[in-house]
């Protein structure tokens, strides 16, 4: 399956800035036994791509991290 991440915003007191543009989208493919939706305390995973750890889940395709708002979703 492919997961896209789209990064929506960077927090004005992000912990860890990492120099990607708010609006930065990438596409992986990731088995279906190896994906976990955003957890709470955990890195989101897509591919050899992870995010900082999540401390927010806005909703259910939203979330939040130490530097960071995030989009997700499953594309075909």
């Amino acid at each position: 399956m492919k997961v896209k991440l789209t990064k929506i915003k960077e927090l004005p007191d992000a912990l860890h800035p990492n120099n990607i543009e708010e609006g930065y989208e990438t596409i992986r493919v990731v088995s279906e036994e190896n994906f976990r939706a955003p957890t709470l305390g955990e890195r989101f995973w897509v591919g050899f791509f992870s995010t900082s750890g999540v401390v927010e889940i806005i909703d259910e395709k939203t979330f939040k991290t130490y530097s960071s708002i995030y989009q997700w979703e499953i594309v075909e």
